[in-house]
């Protein structure tokens, strides 16, 4: 299959609503399958299934991609393979690796066993291929394309430093939070779900400087992007690249970067980076201001688009 595989008929499975989805079956070629329900719990899971099922069997595909997470859905996909014959590519980011960082040994083991079940899957970086390999996964190296934005809509918002920022547990929100307290020369726009970590009373209490707009369209998330005087989006994992870093350096915007092995070996001099502390991050944030890397952006930019061809080949080889 290797040889004709860009010529097959592909799908890209998901159940989330995420432009990066819509990215990667555009580079794979595969018809785009959103499979989302505003339902909630099982009623959710039983209609995405039911959704899957008929979707699959509606078209006969050679090779379907599915995204870990939702790792329900990989467990169905594994199954239909059985019944459909298609060859099987899980797309796993981070928590596609290690489920709740690694923690529950049973998910583990349990989300392991259905990576197996793949004839690919493909991961950000090297590290997360190592680990996969050690445990016999096949695995392929495949990073994010750059992503088209929407067109942007301001704010209306200045003089800011946006925070890509999800309130998840491997993000240094407190190191962001003391930094944006200190840093009264600047604004601080935080993206994402907000009340996830805070209280009411705790909003009411934060400094003017700090903005939660919470959850916004995709063209006013475009519009904050293109508007920042600098990007921030840090992670406390080692082997994780941020789908900050992407955006940032589509729109030809500074970002910083959590001072990572993987990172700087993906973005180089095409990014600023710094340890996941205060006074690191202060420091970070006056060095990108003041420094032009405009050039660096636009050579990763051209060298990018050549990484992607390959690791594209790479990934149809090994099927």
């Amino acid at each position: 299959m290797s040889s004709q595989a860009v010529n097959t008929n592909k799908a890209w499975i998901t159940w989330e609503r995420q432009p990066r989805n819509r990215s990667m079956a555009a580079v794979f070629e595969a018809d785009y399958i959103e499979l989302c329900t505003s339902k909630k719990g099982v009623s959710r899971y039983l209609e995405c299934i039911s959704y899957t099922f008929k979707a699959l069997r509606r078209s006969h595909y050679d090779i379907v991609f599915a995204q870990n997470p939702s790792i329900v859905l990989v467990a169905v996909v594994a199954v239909l393979k059985l019944f459909f014959k298609f060859k099987l590519v899980i797309d796993a980011h981070n928590a596609g690796v290690r489920p709740k960082e690694g923690r529950i040994a049973t998910l583990n083991w349990l989300n392991l066993f259905l990576l197996k079940r793949a004839d690919v899957v493909i991961v950000t970086n090297e590290q997360l291929k190592h680990y996969l390999e050690t445990h016999n996964v096949t695995a392929v190296v495949f990073t994010d394309p750059l992503p088209n934005l929407a067109k942007p809509k301001s704010l209306g918002l200045d003089n800011f430093v946006f925070v890509i920022c999800s309130w998840a547990e491997d993000e240094p929100i407190h190191e962001y939070l003391q930094v944006a307290k200190e840093r009264k020369d600047l604004n601080f726009v935080f993206s994402g779900n907000y009340k996830k970590y805070f209280t009411e009373n705790e909003v009411a209490s934060l400094p003017e400087n700090i903005k939660l707009p919470g959850f916004v369209a995709e063209d006013e998330y475009a519009g904050l992007v293109i508007d920042a005087k600098v990007i921030l989006d840090l992670t406390t994992r080692e082997d994780c690249l941020v789908c900050g870093a992407y955006e940032a350096i589509s729109a030809n915007k500074k970002v910083i970067l959590s001072d990572t092995k993987v990172n700087k070996d993906l973005f180089g001099k095409a990014a600023f980076y710094t340890k996941n502390n205060s006074i690191d991050l202060n420091i970070a944030i006056d060095i990108a201001l003041r420094t032009d890397i405009d050039e660096h952006i636009l050579q990763f930019k051209s060298d990018y688009n050549t990484t992607q061809v390959n690791a594209k080949q790479n990934v149809f080889a090994t099927l």
